[in-house]
């Protein structure tokens, strides 16, 4: 019996074991404007190679998030933010970043609004459109950011599980 119990438990965790690196669905609801967001998000994901002080525990997820029957949105949040190379804009940088997926190499611009975390796919309507889709279409993203003193770093997402969950919150969106 107890044989039995130990090899369940074992199968148990070699076939759940992917569970563990999956895209997370969670709710975020606005009572005052009655407005509810659903945001899909990946666990965190490190850099490539240590960043010096006072960067060096900067860690990212990649986000998807939407209105039901409205739009969605795409982003990179950092919990520290240090980015080189941007253009100067009105409020804003924007950057040109590139992601690497199974087919190759891609290109997508990005703002990142002065003093935030945000890494946003949105300065032009392609731009999220192409991060989804290679969501859509690969189990894992490498997305490269140049960092202020440390260089060009790269970001491994894990991005399993983003079009059901997708499919399933964010129905009606454009």
């Amino acid at each position: 019996m107890m044989k039995k119990i130990i090899v369940v438990t074992i199968l148990y965790f070699i076939l759940n074991s992917h569970s563990f690196s999956e895209m997370k669905h969670s709710v975020s609801k606005d009572e005052f404007n009655g407005t509810t967001s659903h945001y899909i998000m990946s666990n965190t994901a490190y850099p490539n190679k240590p960043m010096s002080f006072p960067y060096e525990d900067t860690v990212s997820n990649l986000v998807v998030g939407c209105k039901v029957d409205s739009h969605y949105w795409v982003y990179v949040y950092f919990n520290k933010l240090n980015l080189l190379d941007g253009s100067i804009n009105d409020g804003y940088y924007s950057h040109t970043i590139k992601i690497k997926a199974k087919d190759g190499f891609h290109q997508v611009n990005a703002t990142v609004e002065f003093s935030k975390n945000f890494v946003n796919f949105d300065l032009i309507p392609q731009d999220k459109k192409t991060v989804k889709k290679l969501m859509e279409e690969n189990g894992e993203l490498w997305i490269q950011f140049n960092h202020y003193q440390d260089g060009e770093r790269f970001y491994k997402y894990d991005t399993r599980g983003f079009t059901e969950l997708f499919k399933k919150n964010c129905k009606n969106v454009s």
